[in-house]
């Protein structure tokens, strides 16, 4: 199978898409064709009353510079701001973890960037949550951490979970969310897991992502 990656996070808002997007764009910059997928967004908007929009997909395909379309990238879209799986439910439609997984796209030489949404306990589907997902996809795990109070205990507890269900946690990326956010400092002394931080910024660049991360998330 094609290298891929399964970001998630401690709690929504935390900026896994712009990690995701941080990290795409690198690996774009240094020569590799990436693939994102965000298999289910809701809050998306109607541009000009039109085909449902996720932003969170535009910034991921942007990022990557990726030619496939949207709905490819993200085919479940839901126009309510509320947690996909209640926005299934409100749509009284049923999707399951497998229709999530069926659609992503794995490419000889490509590498799939497959981001969550909400943490890696938040439902995701009709039938599981992220972590049921992840499972599925047996990818090697990115955790986005928001660099705010009480960060380490979700972070340690996140690591914990993907652990628990036997999964390969590549990297932690500790994302600040505010020019002054220290709250995950001293969270390296609880775990062995490696730990990288994004600068608040408030615009991409290829920087964003050491290339120390680039390098140990291609090693095999």
């Amino acid at each position: 199978m094609s290298k891929g990656f399964f970001v998630t996070g401690t709690d929504t808002e935390i900026g896994k898409t712009h990690v995701s997007g941080c990290i795409g764009h690198t690996l774009v910059k240094l020569g590799h064709q990436v693939i994102p997928y965000k298999p289910i967004a809701s809050g998306c908007i109607r541009p000009n009353n039109n085909t449902l929009l996720s932003e969170d997909a535009l910034f991921l395909q942007q990022a990557c510079q990726s030619l496939y379309t949207l709905e490819q990238i993200c085919p479940f879209r839901f126009e309510a701001a509320i947690s996909p799986q209640l926005a299934i439910s409100q749509s009284n439609e049923h999707i399951s973890i497998e229709d999530l997984a069926s659609n992503i796209i794995f490419e000889k030489n490509a590498i799939t960037l497959v981001e969550g949404a909400g943490g890696f306990y938040s439902p995701i589907a009709s039938d599981g949550l992220n972590s049921d997902l992840a499972k599925q996809l047996g990818l090697p795990v990115i955790l986005v951490v928001g660099d705010r109070l009480g960060c380490i205990n979700h972070a340690l507890l996140s690591i914990e979970a993907i652990g628990n269900a036997g999964l390969d946690l590549k990297a932690v990326v500790v994302n600040q969310l505010s020019p002054n956010s220290h709250y995950s400092l001293g969270l390296e002394d609880f775990t062995d897991a490696p730990i990288y931080h994004t600068p608040y910024q408030t615009q991409l660049t290829p920087t964003e992502v050491s290339t120390a991360l680039i390098n140990l998330l291609l090693s095999e």
